[in-house]
């Protein structure tokens, strides 16, 4: 079963070529976190809708304060919601709480700090100066701006912003549906009892929590064995209910690999094998229309590949702007020496110092060593012709977390 690897970025190219958004929908505002935007949203109004005071405080023409000391006749209090009965003419002052409209004749906000009230009389501490404290009208977003772009996730600000500008409901694209299967009959779940040569399955959590953070929706998942009737079984189900389908195991060269067998049989293979470490024998079918990745078995193989791939495809069917992560230059902490051939995405922790990220690889990069993931911000992404790179040399770095001394 020949099949010759795939550089990287060619693999990714040949994913995103067979996956598209899905369709859109009109779902009410109240469910659209983490939901992907189908259209621009425009603002239908100014925001704020209104000259506004920044802080509780007096408005007050600023030409009455051009030295500490003034005094000032309060005439009024506006709360909030509320609008002043009266204008604010000279040698008078008003009373005015957070966000309340400001009203006519003013043109500064003093902050109750500065001021001694004194029965219907106010002393001021401070000089004024016109607009200050005042939030003007369309000072955040102007009628007809677009505030949020099509594919731009709806996080809690972005969930807040459509909120402010009154969308009752809003356009989205379809939550994409995910399956997920573990196969290997090695494996026992955390719980059970485990036989000599068996192990705990990772795969499978390592899967639904990285599919969980895409907000993509898991509609099952399954494990089981080396069966290749029951591999077959699990993923045509899969198939037939999910819009992308996630293996981990049995796609590499060894007697054991049903889901290999199983998909170069039954589906169409758009390729099997990336030159990269970890995680060469990744495969890329579809069954029926459905896209199905076949991952490796070894836990930073199933997760760096699943960072590479089957990331950036699922943000394509959610109908995102950008499918990528972020990536920086860092310098390396210490010399690196490796074997060229492949693409080489090694775990690292990152440090901001000196303007600058420094990288440190984090311990044996073996596939199979799972504890090199759980303290990595990034992967940084080796060329195939390097063999050796000092300390101090740059090297790109893509972000799977921000560090947190950023």
């Amino acid at each position: 079963m020949p099949s010759t690897p795939l550089s990287p970025a060619l693999a990714l190219e040949t994913v995103l070529a067979n996956v598209a958004a899905r369709p859109t929908e009109t779902v009410a505002h109240s469910q659209l976190l983490g939901r992907t935007l189908a259209q621009n949203a425009i603002a239908p109004f100014d925001l704020p809708p209104f000259d506004n005071s920044a802080m509780d405080g007096f408005a007050v023409q600023a030409a009455d304060l051009t030295e500490p000391n003034a005094r000032l006749k309060w005439v009024e209090t506006v709360a909030a919601g509320e609008v002043a009965k009266g204008a604010v003419s000279r040698g008078h002052c008003l009373k005015i709480m957070t966000g309340a409209p400001i009203p006519h004749g003013a043109d500064a906000v003093v902050m109750r700090e500065e001021t001694a009230f004194d029965g219907e009389w106010v002393r001021f501490e401070t000089s004024a100066k016109t607009g200050q404290n005042i939030r003007k009208r369309g000072s955040d977003v102007r009628e007809g701006e677009v505030v949020l772009a099509q594919g731009t996730p709806l996080r809690a600000a972005q969930w807040a912003m459509l909120a402010s500008l009154g969308f009752a409901e809003t356009e989205v694209f379809q939550t994409p549906k995910i399956g997920i299967l573990t196969t290997g009959a090695e494996l026992v779940a955390p719980g059970e009892k485990r036989r000599e040569g068996q192990i705990y399955d990772s795969n499978s959590f390592a899967l639904r929590g990285l599919v969980e953070a895409t907000d993509a929706q898991i509609v099952e998942s399954r494990r089981c064995g080396d069966s290749p009737a029951e591999v077959e079984k699990h993923l045509r189900e899969l198939a037939a209910k999910c819009d992308l389908v996630v293996s981990s195991g049995g796609v590499s060269a060894g007697d054991f690999d049903p889901v290999r067998d199983v998909l170069h049989e039954h589906a169409r293979v758009h390729f099997w094998k990336i030159a990269m470490k970890p995680g060469k024998p990744v495969l890329f079918a579809s069954l029926g229309e459905t896209p199905i990745f076949g991952l490796p078995g070894n836990p930073v193989s199933v997760m760096v590949a699943f960072e590479e791939f089957v990331r950036p495809a699922i943000l394509k069917l959610s109908g995102r702007r950008f499918l990528h992560r972020r990536e920086v230059r860092a310098k390396l902490a210490h010399e690196i020496r490796r074997t060229p051939g492949r693409t080489e995405f090694m775990r690292a922790t990152l440090h901001f110092q000196n303007d600058h990220f420094v990288a440190s690889v984090r311990g044996d990069q073996g596939s199979g060593r799972l504890s090199t993931m759980t303290n990595a911000d990034a992967l940084l992404v080796i060329a195939p012709e390097i063999a050796t790179l000092k300390a101090g040399d740059w090297v790109y770095a893509r972000l799977i977390e921000m560090p947190e001394n950023h």
